[in-house]
């Protein structure tokens, strides 16, 4: 199998995941959809797929995102998500009174790894502060 062909797969693969994902937060009932880890599954094989795509080429990163109008589309893209995801945590960083630099710098440092880093720490954060307040 060619790279072509493998990142063809992972592409396709990773389009019916996000569809799956979506689709099953909007029908999940309640605040919180899932286990506070499911962050932690997207997460786990993007952060593979990064490492495996900096080895192939460490220095293609700016070059792949600057090429043609389709290219910066999807980067300026990116950088909307990582602005909307900074500001959608705000609250919930302020409500656990959690120090935000380290999370801005990783988030500005890794993209979506960093982003979902994030929503999985809160997760967990969220649910042990609330674990403590019905113990106390």
């Amino acid at each position: 199998m060619t790279t072509a062909e493998f990142t063809e797969i992972v592409s396709l693969a990773g389009a019916v995941v996000a569809v799956g994902a979506c689709v099953a937060i909007l029908l999940a009932p309640g605040e919180r959809v899932g286990a506070w880890w499911l962050p932690a599954l997207p997460l786990a094989a993007f952060t593979a797929w990064s490492i495996y795509a900096v080895v192939d080429g460490p220095l293609d990163l700016w070059q792949e995102h600057v090429g043609t109008p389709w290219e910066t589309q999807i980067w300026l893209d990116l950088l909307i998500m990582a602005t909307l995801v900074w500001a959608l945590a705000q609250r919930r960083l302020r409500a656990l009174g959690a120090t935000r630099w380290p999370w801005l710098v990783l988030l500005l440092a890794t993209g979506s790894i960093g982003a979902l880093s994030l929503v999985l720490w809160l997760n967990h954060a969220e649910r042990a502060s609330s674990t403590t307040v019905r113990s106390a």
